[in-house]
């Protein structure tokens, strides 16, 4: 997604919206540089109650672990704990030591191209509690030249964010693949997909899937005992959909976007990040995360129709394994990969089994995946989730031990004051 406008005529105009080897090495130099989040970007400075509760029905989980004091303060950890996948929204950038000749590295590189989130390598090492005050450092660590299914020639980005608490310690290092395509190659390349109509569902349809709703269940208190694993064992499927601009308009009220803003605000916003805003169709400025509710603008880019956040099957993912493994449990690695749109109307089945009991670390480990299908029985998003079970014999599980080095880079900056000061 693009930082700058650009003077019709200049050679950044001439770029501008191209997927060029000189941009993608332009882009390269933003590698190890700090993209801090400040209270403009970030959704939740601190895991609040509300702030948990909020994120947590944003994607349709009501676990009590997340949502419920008393239920928390019961279990063992002694309060309510955030789900995964909160961290995405959360955190503030620390001051920053800054170099003279970082000013303006990487600058307008690949303005214009669009950004698709295309997956997730997360992991975990200490729970996220209510009360905790969340501290992030965002930073590119690598770009590479491919072919995407999204749009012929791409590139594909990793942007890393390493978590932690005011106490400094390690929550999470969470790698994002972002996908780089030019928009007109992709809408073109798309035609025929756009052209397909949308299915519309029979009373019997929207049945089966309330009916899956009612079944659907969280394991809570109850331990799930990593002796009773075993490998094949299938998830119950699950149904989420058929997608609804509604769906979209809740998952932003938990997770939020910094690029969304009214009035005077999305005017000053305008001013930070100007290329990320477009006239629309009636004339008025707005953001191009208006492909996640304009269809016309969602088809610009090679979508059928508007479509939802990656994040968004991020957390339903996530969410089959938090609420089958029990409050006693830890979800400590994830890795995701999004394949396809997942549209307005679109109906998702997410299905999964345990592949998997990992016993050369520390604890075993339970690896688990998980799909997510639309009707049109195309694979939209798939993952691998591996999870630390209670065990009859030796307990509770901890978290995997922190790495010394934070997740950083060599050669990046400390923080200004220690890791946790402002």
């Amino acid at each position: 997604m693009t930082t700058a406008r650009v003077a019709a005529g200049s050679a950044e105009a001439d770029e501008f919206g191209r997927l060029t080897s000189a941009g993608i090495e332009k882009f390269r130099e933003k590698i190890g540089l700090d993209w801090p989040y400040n209270r403009w970007t970030t959704w939740n400075e601190e895991a609040t109650r509300d702030g948990i509760r909020h994120y947590a029905f944003g994607f349709g989980d009501d676990n009590p672990l997340y949502i419920d004091p008393e239920h928390g303060a019961r279990s063992r950890w002694g309060a309510i704990i955030a789900p995964p996948g909160f961290l995405e929204g959360a955190g503030l950038t620390p001051r920053i030591q800054r170099r003279p000749e970082d000013a303006g590295r990487g600058k307008g590189a690949l303005a214009g191209v669009h950004m698709f989130w295309a997956g997730d390598h997360t992991r975990y090492f200490n729970p996220v509690r209510e009360g905790d005050r969340l501290w992030v450092r965002r930073f590119y660590v690598d770009i590479t030249e491919k072919e995407s299914r999204f749009g012929g020639t791409s590139a594909v980005s990793v942007r890393r964010r390493v978590y932690w608490n005011d106490r400094g310690e390690l929550i999470a290092i969470w790698d994002a693949d972002f996908v780089h395509t030019e928009r007109e190659k992709a809408a073109k390349r798309n035609t025929e997909r756009i052209a397909t109509p949308q299915h519309v569902y029979t009373e019997d349809e929207l049945l089966e899937v309330d009916e899956h709703y009612a079944r659907e269940a969280i394991r809570g208190v109850e331990p799930r005992y990593v002796e009773d694993i075993e490998v094949g064992s299938a998830f119950l499927p699950r149904f989420r959909g058929p997608l609804v601009t509604g769906d979209v308009i809740a998952w932003l009220q938990g997770n939020g976007r910094s690029e969304i803003y009214p009035y005077r605000l999305g005017y000053q916003n305008r001013q930070r990040m100007g290329g990320f805003y477009s006239r629309n169709e009636d004339g008025a400025w707005d953001s191009a995360m208006r492909v996640h509710w304009d269809d016309g603008y969602a088809q610009s880019v090679g979508a059928r129709r508007a479509y939802d956040y990656g994040m968004l099957r991020n957390a339903w993912m996530m969410q089959v394994v938090t609420d089958w493994m029990g409050d006693d449990a830890i979800l400590v690695a994830v890795d995701d990969r999004i394949t396809g749109f997942n549209v307005l109307g679109d109906l998702t089945r997410l299905t999964g089994s345990v592949t998997e009991i990992d016993d050369s670390g520390e604890w075993p480990e339970v690896v688990c995946a998980v799909q997510c299908t639309n009707q049109l029985d195309e694979t939209t998003a798939r993952g691998t989730l591996r999870v630390r079970l209670p065990s009859r014999e030796r307990g509770l599980p901890g978290f995997p031990a922190a790495p010394a080095d934070h997740g950083l880079l060599p050669g990046m900056a400390e923080p200004i004051e220690g890791p946790w000061a402002r």
